[in-house]
């Protein structure tokens, strides 16, 4: 069996794995946004939250049924020559649909990073516009990658996706990944430093622990596509891009379910009658800026 044929089995198998523990959290989160805001949300924020994950999560459903779809086809060709002519062609419906669904996973996960990054920063501008300027060339050069691959030759193979599109898509990723999650973290030690003594400290170690968790397993999803791809590794392109979806749909999940349903939305939601809201000041002297002063109301959380 060739290394093309085995990386795609390897990369279906991995896909099912990823995506059952995916599903798993989907429904916890689900359950606990029930909990906190209802089904259907009442107030917009949490709806269109909701909104988001349900299509993601439709997205990553597809591209793991389709990649049933061309595990099944191809153990039915026998596994032989004709089965690496299929995983080869690049132009066959499958492999375009699956390589379009996982660049649309790709940008709706950084743009759910650029929402935390817009909703923590109390949707300042100036912060914003380097990773919307990365997102931007990230949505056109995923739009070169899908057509690359519908009007690929029959004697081309997955290796020579590695082009111009393919890497500009992935280096923006990772910019956007790693500028957000940075000045993040920044933003929330900052605040850290102020609760120092209080009992929210720790709350918000464990925040930004899972921030710096969600971050790093996109990163290194995102630098295991490009890294594939510019070293020539065949059977690596299949198992990264075929896990990506699933992986980026995890990272999201792990963030919402602290963050989206938590303390990110607190400013749009009602604390719990028997909450009491703690109020913390924290002025900052920045070089070249004025005093900012960052203000973080906290609740008992999720009950």
């Amino acid at each position: 069996m060739s290394a093309i044929v085995t990386g795609n089995l390897v990369a279906a198998l991995l896909e099912l794995f990823f995506y059952g523990s995916y599903f798993v959290l989907l429904i916890t989160v689900i359950y606990l946004f029930h909990r906190r805001h209802g089904i259907p949300p009442k107030n917009v924020p949490a709806a269109l939250l909701l909104l988001s994950l349900v299509v993601q999560f439709l997205v990553i459903t597809v591209h793991s049924v389709n990649t049933a779809y061309q595990t099944v086809f191809a153990i039915r060709l026998g596994g032989g020559a004709a089965t690496e002519v299929f995983y080869l062609n690049l132009s066959r419906p499958s492999f375009v649909a699956n390589m379009t669904l996982m660049v649309i996973t790709h940008h709706l996960t950084d743009a759910f990073v650029l929402h935390r990054l817009y909703v923590i920063f109390s949707h300042g501008r100036n912060v914003m516009i380097f990773p919307i300027m990365c997102f931007l060339a990230q949505i056109v050069s995923g739009c070169g990658v899908i057509y690359r691959s519908a009007t690929s030759n029959p004697d081309e193979d997955y290796l020579t996706l590695s082009n111009g599109w393919l890497t500009a898509k992935l280096v923006a990723s990772i910019l956007v990944s790693t500028y957000s999650s940075a000045v993040i973290s920044w933003r929330i030690w900052r605040i850290r430093r102020a609760l120092r003594k209080t009992s929210e400290h720790m709350r918000l170690t464990s925040l930004l622990a899972i921030l710096v968790e969600s971050a790093v397993l996109q990163t290194a999803t995102t630098i295991g596509m490009l890294a594939s791809f510019q070293y020539k590794w065949g059977a690596g392109e299949f198992i990264w891009t075929g896990i990506a979806p699933a992986v980026f749909g995890i990272s999201t999940i792990l963030i919402h379910a602290r963050i989206g349903l938590g303390w990110a939305h607190g400013s749009d939601r009602s604390p719990p009658a028997n909450a009491k809201p703690t109020k913390v000041q924290v002025s900052a002297n920045t070089k070249g800026a004025l005093d900012e002063e960052y203000i973080l109301e906290t609740t008992s959380g999720f009950k």
